[in-house]
């Protein structure tokens, strides 16, 4: 299983479209981390990143918020979405979800869900709202 978590300073970013970075951890199948690696991205980069990330490998995106276009992108490339992680350790997540006890819950971005627009007001000045 293979996972990607946006990640700011080592931790699980709050929302994915804000992070520059990604942790991709590899599991075998008794869910022990095999490899790790940090993959640098542009921000805000919704139309190649899932398919950067579908060429990794990823089956799974854990993160804590995400607009609706990039979730549609990467279930066009087949990667699972999971939005709402509160757990900020993403080596923690990862193992959680595998084990089917990862507490997920609401898509912690407050932006409503329309198509990735980054030209907009409200992406230029959402750094402060934890999306």
């Amino acid at each position: 299983m293979k996972y990607a978590i946006p990640v700011s300073e080592g931790r699980l970013a709050s929302h994915f479209g804000q992070s520059t970075e990604f942790m991709l951890l590899d599991m075998d199948d008794k869910g022990k981390i095999i490899k790790k690696q940090s993959l640098i991205v542009a921000p805000h980069s919704c139309g190649a990143l899932p398919a950067q990330l579908a060429g990794y490998g990823t089956q799974i995106v854990l993160a804590g918020g995400m607009g609706m276009g990039p979730r549609m992108a990467f279930e066009a490339n087949h990667i699972e979405v999971v939005l709402g992680v509160s757990e900020t350790d993403p080596e923690k997540a990862a193992a959680a979800h595998f084990k089917g006890t990862l507490k997920s819950g609401g898509n912690a971005c407050g932006h409503p869900d329309t198509v990735c627009d980054h030209s907009d007001e409200h992406h230029a000045g959402h750094h402060g709202n934890n999306c």
